[in-house]
C-alpha cells in the first residue's frame, strides 16, 4: 500500500507541531491520510480516574461520537478493543470486527480496526493508538508497522506534554520562592503546584527541628492542621527518617515488602499505599528534611499507580527549590531578628527617656499632692487641676507601654480563616469618629475570598492606617478599600493577591519618605514613639504580605495592605 512513504511526513508532522497537544492532533490527522482510514483516535490514561479518555482524533464521524468517552481499563473486552489492548497490552488487528467477541461498536461503519498501546520510556502503558475503516481487511503489515510507529511518535509527544506541565511546575514554584516571606506560605504552596504535577493522594514535608533533633511535619496534604505538631521522624525511622538521615531518596512501588517501611505517620492506612517516594532537602549540603509523596492503591486492577524515576528527579528539582526558598527566608528572617534587635535597644532607651519624663512629672504632682493634702484651707479646684495632671501623666505612661509591647508582639500570629470584607467594615466604622468633618466610604470586593489572617493583629494594623490617615485630615473623605487581584500590583507574579487600601484627603507623603515612614521611630508627630507604621509593617509581613505607600504628595495618602490570597480561594459570592 506504500504508507511506510508517509512516516517521514509524519516524523516532520510532530517535529514541527507547536505544541505537544498540537503534534498528538497533527498525528491522528497524519495516520488517517497514510492509511485511508475513516477514524483515527487517540486514548491517553487519565491517571486520577482510573480510566482511558479519547481526547484526540480525526475523521468525519469522530467528533460527534467519540471525543471525551472514558472507557475502564479491562482485559476481556467487555469495554471494547482499546480498553482491551490498554490493559493487556497486547496489538490488536480484525479485518472483521463483527467476528470478533472484544468488539464493542462506537461507529456502525467500523468493518476493520487495528490498535496499539502507547507506551512510556519506562515501558508503562500512556493510552491507545487506533485506526477504523469501513472497508473489510483494509490493514495489512505495512499498515501495523506504521501504527506502531506512529504510537512511539505519540508517546514522544505525550512525554513531550509531561516535560512542559513539569517545566511549567517548576517556573512556577521559582515564582514562589521570590514572593514567599514565611516558610508556611512557601511549603503550602509548594505543595500545591506539586500536586498538579505528580497527582499524589498526600505530600508532605519534614524538616529538622533544631532543639528536638527529630524531623517535624510542617506542610501537608492529607494530614489535618491541628495533628501536624504532634507528627515527627527520629533519624532513620522508616522510609522517612531514613531519607532524612543519609540524604539519599526512596522510591518504592511496593514499600510494604521493604524492612524499612514503618507504617506509623503515614496519611493512608499501609495496604492502601501502592508507591512511596520521598526525597531530601539540603541546605548547605547537610540533610535538614524531606518531601514526601504516596499513591493509593488504583481502583483498576490494570491501571499502573506507581512513581517512576522521572516523577522521583522532578521531586528532586521541587526539593532543590524548597531548599533555595528555606535559605531566602531565613537569611531574611535572621536580618529581620538583627534589624528588630537593634530597633529594640534604640525602643528602650526611647522608652526609658520619655517614661523617665513623665515619671519625673509624676514625683511633682504626687509632692504637690502632699503639700495640699496638709493645707486645710486646700482649695477643691487646685485638686481636680493636680487629678487631671496626674491621670495625663499616666495614660501617657500606658501609650508608650502599649506601644512597647505592640513592637513586641507584631510578628507572633494566630492565624485563622478571616473573612476580609466583615473585618475592614468593623474596624472601619468601631475606629472613625461619630462626629467628625471627615466622611467614611467603604468599597469591599464581594468577590475577596477568605485569607488565612489573625484577625486581632489585622485590626491593630487597619486601626493605626486610618488613625493615622486622620490625624493629616480637617475634613473629606477617607477611603478604605478591599480587592483581591490575580497578579501582584507592583510585580511579574500572579499567585493572588488581597488588598487592604486607605486612602485619605491631606497632605500626602513626599517620595523619599515613602520608604521611611515604616522605619521605627520615624514621625511627623509630636505625640507618640513613632512606632505605628513600624507595628504595622511588622505584622502584615509577619502574615508574608506587603505593606506600602502608593499615594502622590498633594493629593493625599494611599496605604496598601497586600496579602497573599491564592486564585484557588476564590470564591464567585
Amino acid at each position: 500500500m506504500g504508507q511506510l512513504s508517509s512516516l517521514p511526513d509524519l516524523v516532520h508532522l510532530i517535529a514541527m507541531a507547536k505544541d505537544p497537544a498540537h503534534a498528538l492532533q497533527r498525528l491522528a490527522e497524519g495516520a488517517l491520510a497514510a492509511t485511508a482510514s475513516k477514524v483515527a483516535m487517540i486514548a491517553v490514561v487519565n491517571d486520577e480516574l482510573g480510566c482511558l479518555e479519547i481526547q484526540f482524533g480525526a475523521g468525519e464521524h469522530f467528533e460527534s461520537r467519540a471525543k471525551g468517552t472514558q472507557l475502564q481499563l479491562e482485559s476481556e473486552g467487555k469495554e471494547g478493543i482499546v480498553s482491551y489492548v490498554a490493559a493487556t497490552g497486547a496489538r490488536f488487528s480484525s479485518g472483521n470486527v463483527q467476528d470478533d467477541p472484544r468488539y464493542r461498536e462506537l461507529f456502525a461503519m467500523t468493518a476493520s480496526e487495528i490498535a496499539v498501546p502507547i507506551r512510556d520510556r519506562g515501558g508503562r502503558i500512556r493510552g491507545v493508538f487506533n485506526l477504523e475503516s469501513d472497508r473489510p481487511n483494509a490493514y495489512d503489515d505495512d499498515s501495523r508497522l506504521l501504527l506502531g510507529a506512529v504510537a512511539d511518535l505519540a508517546a514522544t509527544a505525550l512525554l513531550r506534554q509531561d516535560a512542559a506541565r513539569r517545566e511549567e511546575a517548576l517556573i512556577e514554584i521559582g515564582s514562589v520562592i521570590e514572593s514567599a516571606q514565611t516558610e508556611r506560605s512557601l511549603l503550602d504552596r509548594v505543595i500545591q503546584v506539586a500536586g498538579e504535577v505528580l497527582r499524589f493522594q498526600a505530600c508532605s514535608i519534614f524538616l529538622l527541628d533544631p532543639e528536638s533533633g527529630l524531623f517535624r511535619l510542617r506542610a501537608s496534604v492529607g494530614w489535618r492542621r491541628d495533628v501536624m505538631e504532634e507528627i515527627a521522624y527520629a533519624p532513620g525511622q522508616g522510609f522517612t527518617g531514613w531519607v532524612c538521615e543519609r540524604g539519599e531518596a526512596i522510591l518504592s512501588n511496593d514499600p510494604q515488602s521493604d524492612p524499612r517501611w514503618h507504617a506509623k505517620h503515614v496519611e493512608l492506612p499501609s495496604e492502601q499505599i501502592a508507591s512511596f517516594l520521598a526525597v531530601p532537602i539540603f541546605s548547605k549540603a547537610r540533610s535538614i528534611g524531606a518531601v514526601r509523596v504516596l499513591r493509593r492503591v488504583a481502583d483498576n486492577p490494570f491501571l499502573d499507580n506507581g512513581f517512576t524515576e522521572s516523577d522521583l528527579r522532578i521531586l528532586q528539582a521541587i526539593a532543590r527549590e524548597i531548599s533555595t526558598g528555606l535559605e531566602n527566608i531565613r537569611h531574611f528572617e535572621k536580618a529581620l531578628r538583627s534589624e528588630r534587635m537593634i530597633a529594640w535597644g534604640e525602643l528602650s532607651a526611647k522608652s526609658s527617656h520619655m517614661i523617665g519624663n513623665r515619671v519625673f512629672a509624676l514625683k511633682g504632682d504626687v509632692n504637690e499632692l502632699a503639700y495640699l493634702l496638709d493645707d486645710p484651707a486646700t482649695d477643691s479646684a487646685l485638686l481636680k487641676d493636680l487629678q487631671k495632671s496626674l491621670s495625663t501623666n499616666i495614660l501617657r505612661i500606658d501609650e508608650i507601654l502599649q506601644d512597647f509591647r505592640d513592637f513586641l508582639t507584631a510578628t507572633q500570629l494566630v492565624k485563622e480563616p478571616t473573612d476580609l470584607n466583615a473585618l475592614v467594615r468593623e474596624t472601619a466604622e468601631e475606629i472613625f469618629p461619630k462626629r467628625s468633618p471627615c466622611k467614611l466610604e467603604l468599597a469591599l470586593d464581594l468577590e475577596m475570598p477568605s485569607v488565612p489572617t489573625d484577625p486581632k493583629k489585622l485590626r491593630r494594623a487597619l486601626s493605626e492606617l486610618i488613625e493615622n490617615s486622620l490625624n493629616y485630615m480637617e475634613e473629606g473623605a477617607l477611603r478604605v478599600r478591599t480587592r483581591w487581584s490575580r497578579t501582584h500590583p507592583r510585580r511579574s507574579l500572579t499567585e493572588g493577591y488581597a488588598l487592604i487600601e486607605v486612602q485619605d484627603m491631606g497632605p500626602g507623603v513626599p517620595e523619599e519618605q515613602k520608604e521611611r515612614i515604616f522605619q521605627p521611630f520615624f514621625s511627623n508627630r509630636v505625640k507618640g514613639m513613632g512606632l505605628g507604621l513600624s507595628i504595622v509593617k511588622g505584622i502584615v509581613d509577619a502574615h508574608g504580605g506587603e505593606v506600602y505607600e502608593a499615594g502622590e504628595e498633594g493629593k493625599g495618602a494611599c496605604f496598601v495592605i497586600l496579602l497573599p490570597a491564592p486564585a484557588v480561594s476564590k470564591s464567585t459570592g
